[in-house]
C-alpha cells in the first residue's frame, strides 16, 4: 500500500495577477504610442490638455498597485497551502477514529491490524443488540451479542470466528442492530480506527482515507500517538 498525499501544489500556470499585470503592460505600451503620437502631431497654437493624459497615468498607476498587491496575496495564499500540505503529510500511516464501519483485519499483522477497534454509541439502553461482522464480499462471518446499556461501548474484534479458526485477512464491515422494547431499531453511531493511508486535499478540506473509511479532518473523532 502506497502513502501519498494529493494536492494543488504550486501551478505551473501563470496567475490571475501574471496575466492582469501582462494586459496592462500591453495596454500600457498602446497608450504611450498613442500618447506620443498625439503630441507629435498637436497644433502648437492649441496644445493639449495634459490634465486628460495626467489622469489616466494615475489610473495605470492604481491599478499596477493593486495587481502587486494581488500577486503579494497570491504569493501568501501559496505558501500557506505549501504548509498545509506539509502539515496534512504528518497525518500519514497515524491511526485515528472515524465515523465508519470498514477495519482491515490481518491475523499475522505486526502493527496493530491483527485486531479491529469499533466503537458504537446508543442514544438510550436497548432491549437487545446483536453485532454481526461480514466480509468484503458481504458474507458474515461473526456474530455475538453487544452491550446494550445507553452510551459509548469499545467491541475489540480479534479475527476469532467462534468454531477455533480464524478469519482471512480481508476488510470487514460491522453491522450493530440494537432493538428497544417494543421491537423497534434505534439509531447507533459506529466507529473504527484505523490507519491514515492517504490525505486528499483536491477539495476545500482534506479528505483522510482512513482503512477504506472516507472522513473529512473535521471529522477525526480521535488521533493515536503511534
Amino acid at each position: 500500500m502506497v502513502d501519498s498525499v494529493t494536492g494543488t501544489g504550486t501551478s505551473q500556470y501563470q496567475s490571475a495577477a501574471d496575466n492582469s499585470a501582462t494586459g496592462l503592460a500591453n495596454n500600457f505600451d498602446d497608450f504611450l504610442v498613442l500618447l506620443t503620437t498625439q503630441l507629435m502631431n498637436q497644433d502648437p497654437m492649441d496644445p493639449m490638455d495634459s490634465s486628460q493624459f495626467t489622469e489616466q497615468l494615475v489610473q495605470f498607476s492604481g491599478v499596477e498597485q493593486q495587481i502587486k498587491t494581488n500577486k503579494n496575496l497570491e504569493t501568501l495564499a501559496s505558501l500557506t497551502m505549501m504548509n498545509h500540505q506539509a502539515s496534512m503529510a504528518s497525518y500519514l500511516g497515524k491511526d485515528a477514529l472515524v465515523p465508519g464501519i470498514y477495519g482491515e483485519f490481518d491475523a499475522e499483522s505486526t502493527d496493530g491490524g491483527n485486531e479491529i477497534h469499533w466503537r458504537y454509541n446508543l442514544p438510550v439502553e436497548a432491549a437487545s443488540v446483536k453485532i454481526e461482522i461480514a466480509n468484503s464480499q458481504g458474507h458474515y462471518v461473526y456474530e455475538a451479542d453487544g452491550k446494550a446499556l445507553a452510551g459509548t461501548h469499545d467491541f475489540v474484534w480479534d479475527g476469532d470466528l467462534g468454531d477455533g479458526t480464524f478469519a482471512e485477512p480481508d476488510t470487514y464491515a460491522l453491522k450493530i442492530t440494537a432493538l428497544d422494547e417494543d421491537g423497534g431499531t434505534l439509531e447507533v453511531g459506529t466507529a473504527v480506527r484505523g490507519k491514515i493511508q492517504s490525505v486528499d486535499m483536491t477539495d476545500t478540506e482534506a479528505l483522510f482515507n482512513v482503512g477504506g473509511n472516507y472522513v473529512y479532518q473535521t471529522n477525526i473523532v480521535q488521533l493515536y500517538n503511534n
